[in-house]
């Protein structure tokens, strides 16, 4: 019998020596349950062909890659060439014949070069990022059949991330993260705003939800909190948000936190909504 994606994807983990990498699969790994029982509320089945929009180094690619099946397709599109080829190595490594990555901007990217239209597409912490939502989901749609569905599961502000026992740096860094956003361009209260951009970029909300998800502290819980202020580091000192000095204090509370006495710790609070392309 083969090895479950799952537990591939765990023993790359550890045999990864890239931080940034280790921390991107980690979140993937952490979604997948998530990122399967949505997949399985609209439907997909053998043979679809499914698109991630900011796959990174893996997103739900492997999820999808099983239930599309041998005879399904699966592409990831990302903007950043590094994450295209970690993506391309980490599916080889994976086993993935049925996944193809692909380097370039969703807002440029044709349909029909990708291979489209499709069935189903996904995004992940991807939204989130957009200056445009409602642009960037018209050209989303833009990919799927008629009737196609697009699962979206991004992060509210608001709640942030939590844990037992309390620890103030969670709230902090997430709202340093979401500062940061905003000095790029994207609107404050993009992701609670995305239903009603999906209904302007000629999607119906099908579902709506929204959940958070444990993580042991002690294992990859706040080591992702941290590595994700950590990545962005440079950008946060750089806007003028945080000195390197307070950003580096947010790292060692939050790394420092999975040696304390919490009993969990959280995701942010994620938005999940199923569309379907009118």
């Amino acid at each position: 019998m083969a090895e479950p994606v799952a537990d591939r994807v765990g023993r790359y983990i550890l045999d990864g020596a890239d931080e940034d990498l280790r921390r991107l699969l980690s979140i993937a790994q952490s979604s997948a349950e998530t990122a399967q029982a949505a997949f399985r509320r609209v439907g997909v089945q053998p043979g679809w062909a499914a698109i991630e929009c900011g796959c990174g180094p893996l997103g739900g690619l492997a999820v999808l890659a099983e239930l599309v099946g041998p005879g399904g397709r699966v592409v990831g599109v990302d903007f950043s060439a590094p994450a295209v080829q970690q993506a391309r190595a980490v599916a080889s490594t994976l086993g993935l014949a049925n996944v193809e990555v692909v380097a370039g901007d969703i807002h440029a990217l044709d349909p029909a070069a990708l291979g489209g239209p499709f069935d189903l597409a996904y995004t992940r912490l991807f939204l989130m990022h957009q200056p445009d939502a409602a642009e960037t989901l018209r050209r989303i749609a833009g990919l799927l059949r008629p009737g196609g569905w697009l699962v979206a599961q991004e992060p509210l502000r608001t709640p942030p991330p939590a844990s037992h026992r309390e620890l103030a740096a969670l709230a902090a860094y997430w709202a340093l993260l979401h500062q940061l956003l905003e000095r790029a361009g994207v609107p404050a209260g993009a992701v609670e705003d995305l239903p009603r951009s999906a209904r302007a970029a000629g999607f119906e909300v099908v579902g709506l939800g929204g959940f958070f998800v444990p993580l042991d502290p002690a294992l990859v819980g706040f080591e992702i909190h941290a590595s994700t202020i950590a990545a962005a580091r440079e950008r946060v000192v750089g806007s003028g948000l945080a000195s390197a000095e307070q950003v580096d204090e947010l790292v060692d509370s939050l790394r420092g936190a999975k040696n304390g006495d919490h009993s969990w710790v959280s995701s942010p609070f994620f938005l999940d909504l199923a569309l379907r392309k009118s």
